[in-house]
């Protein structure tokens, strides 16, 4: 969905959000907003104050999915590139008609940067035969047991199902990532169907 606002000078801004809820929600929907200290729409986000209104359009997504469309998902993020993959991951956890395999490679700066940990963490124990999660950090602290710099082929290969025409590899994160992600994925051997980006 779009949603519109003004940042500090006043000038509209608008950005695309995913919203976190199943579709099965009826009446309201929940976002994950991360905010940035000098992010334009943040500012907006900031002045607002329960009870104010949103402009917001929408859905506005091309990904639809069918409880066993796929035996397995690979899922790629970066940042805040986590909501549309958490919608799926919820949907797909909370279905147990649904046994569809979820493995989920996360990349951030820092552990405090990571979006949803502690619920990812929670459908990791909770789920662990058809769901796991790796981290990957840029800047990880001591003592740190995930991935280390930037998502590689062989963290791809190590930790999302191997190229099949019943697996799909799904990506979102900053244009930069998904460009490399894009790269690594076809020299793995996984065609543009077995490949979808948000």
């Amino acid at each position: 969905m779009l949603s519109r606002g003004k940042d500090s000078q006043g000038e509209e801004v608008m950005r695309s959000y995913t919203p976190i809820t199943l579709d099965s929600n009826i009446g309201y929907f929940e976002l994950v907003v991360k905010m940035y200290p000098n992010g334009k729409m943040s500012h907006h986000f900031r002045q607002m104050k329960e009870g104010d209104y949103l402009a917001v359009r929408g859905p506005k997504g091309r990904f639809s999915y069918k409880p066993g469309q796929v035996r397995a998902f690979g899922m790629i993020a970066g940042g805040s590139g986590i909501t549309p993959m958490f919608q799926l991951i919820r949907a797909i956890l909370e279905n147990p008609k649904d046994k569809t395999k979820v493995h989920l490679v996360y990349a951030n700066v820092t552990v405090d940067d990571i979006l949803l940990k502690e619920e990812l963490d929670n459908f990791a124990n909770k789920f662990a035969q058809r769901f796991e999660v790796y981290h990957v950090l840029n800047k990880p602290p001591e003592q740190w047991n995930g991935g280390i710099g930037f998502i590689s082929k062989e963290i791809i290969k190590s930790h999302c199902p191997e190229p099949a025409q019943d697996i799909q590899i799904l990506r979102c994160g900053p244009p930069p990532m998904n460009k490399a992600m894009a790269t690594h994925l076809d020299a793995l051997g996984y065609t543009s169907n077995m490949q979808f980006e948000f």
